[in-house]
Formats: structure tokens, C-alpha cells, sequence
């Protein structure tokens, strides 16, 4: 089972589906791994199965997991979800540069976390 801590603010599912996407990011779960049951998560949680099930579903619209019938949910296959991952945070990345530019921060500045990123990557 995925360990999560329910905070405010956002809704459960997005939160659920952030964490199964981190999960799915990190390697933590993989290609074909078999997912909790809906009722499991949302006993363990404490929330309702239907929020649960809303997650799963658009965990699987996104192309990130799979579901067989009466068999359950699953990870889908690793390329697919890597490709559906990087869309994602290209898309994040995006808004968040543009809404630096537009509160003035500097091109060079961006780049310059970019290249500090890039170095702290290096040396791990």
C-alpha cells in the first residue's frame, strides 16, 4: 500500500492521484504492478470509495494505469507512463516559468537555477 498524508486544500483524489504518479515517477511502483483495491485505499485512508474510484479513473484516462475487469488496477506499461509523466511536468514546469516572467523574475536568473540544478543533479 502507498503511505499518504491527506493535507487541506487540494481534494483527495488530486492528491491521490499525485501520489500514485510520484509512485509510478520514482519507480516505486512498475510496469504491471497491481494496485491496492478501491475499498482498501479508502478504508486505510479513511475516505469514501467512490473518491478512491475517481482517482483510479483518471489515473487511467491519463494512460498511467489499466484496469481489468473483476482482476483490478495495474500500472501501465513503463514507457507509455514515462511519456504521460514528462507531459505533465512540462506542462507545470511552463506555468510556473510563466508566471515568474510575468512577477519579473530575470531569464538569466531562470537559467541560472536550471544550471545549479543540473550540477547538484551531477554530483548525486
Amino acid at each position: 500500500m502507498f503511505a499518504m498524508q491527506l493535507e487541506g486544500g487540494a481534494p483527495i483524489y488530486e492528491q491521490l492521484v499525485t501520489r500514485v504518479t510520484e509512485l509510478i515517477s520514482n519507480g516505486t511502483l512498475s510496469e504491471n504492478e497491481k494496485l491496492p483495491a478501491v475499498r482498501e485505499v479508502a478504508k486505510a485512508l479513511g475516505v469514501n470509495p467512490n473518491t478512491v474510484q475517481k482517482a483510479y479513473s483518471m489515473l487511467e484516462q491519463s494512460g498511467l494505469i489499466y484496469s481489468i475487469p473483476a482482476k483490478g488496477s495495474y500500472v501501465g506499461k513503463a514507457e507509455k507512463t514515462e511519456e504521460i509523466i514528462k507531459k505533465k511536468i512540462l506542462g507545470t514546469l511552463s506555468e510556473n516559468i510563466s508566471e515568474a516572467l510575468k512577477a519579473g523574475v530575470k531569464e538569466e536568473e531562470i537559467m541560472l537555477i536550471i544550471k545549479n540544478l543540473k550540477e547538484e543533479i551531477s554530483n548525486d
